[in-house]
């Protein structure tokens, strides 16, 4: 009788714990990109003119909000020995102010003129647009498998004076605009 009691008791308590981790809350999508985008700016260097040591590096939304808040989270944390700050881009002029810019896909029939208006001018360009890295963006993040997985546009970045470290290089998904081509 004691024996199946405790069966019963273990069963109950690996039930519970097995259902708390189950309810644990996963990071939605916007969260795991939100920090991919803390992380692009770690593994990437500005020309010194464009993003002087010690200078706050902005991050900048162009477009509706589909990160809930994520962004905002980011504000103050430290990435190369900058803070970071966030702001709502309401124009292409403002987010020429900044020094990575997410196009929102609420942006998507304004890409090309986007695109155009961010080139050569030190901002990298990041959106989850299907095809951006290809249509000239910096880097394109992309859902795969339910994983967030990333494109870089190797030429873009070298048109707008950015260099990404070989680390990101390698971790992308497949670069582009190198002289081997798509890898």
């Amino acid at each position: 009788m004691i024996r199946h009691l405790c069966r019963h008791v273990l069963a109950l308590i690996v039930g519970l714990a097995g259902s708390s981790l189950m309810a644990a809350p996963q990071p939605g999508e916007y969260q795991i990109k939100a920090a991919y985008l803390i992380n692009f700016a770690r593994y990437m260097e500005w020309p010194a003119g464009r993003l002087p040591a010690g200078a706050v590096l902005r991050l900048c939304l162009l477009g509706r909000d589909p990160f809930g808040g994520s962004l905002l989270a980011l504000e103050g944390r430290p990435v190369q020995g900058r803070e970071v700050r966030f702001r709502q881009a309401d124009s292409l002029d403002q987010a020429l102010e900044c020094h990575i810019v997410f196009v929102s896909g609420s942006e998507e029939r304004r890409l090309g003129l986007i695109l155009r208006g961010l080139s050569g001018r030190g901002v990298l360009s990041v959106s989850d647009i299907e095809g951006f890295a290809e249509a000239g963006g910096g880097i394109g993040m992309v859902t795969e498998d339910d994983r967030v997985r990333f494109d870089i546009n190797q030429a873009a970045l070298t048109r707008d004076g950015l260099r990404a470290s070989s680390q990101l290089l390698r971790l992308g998904r497949q670069v582009f605009g190198t002289e081997r081509g798509p890898r």
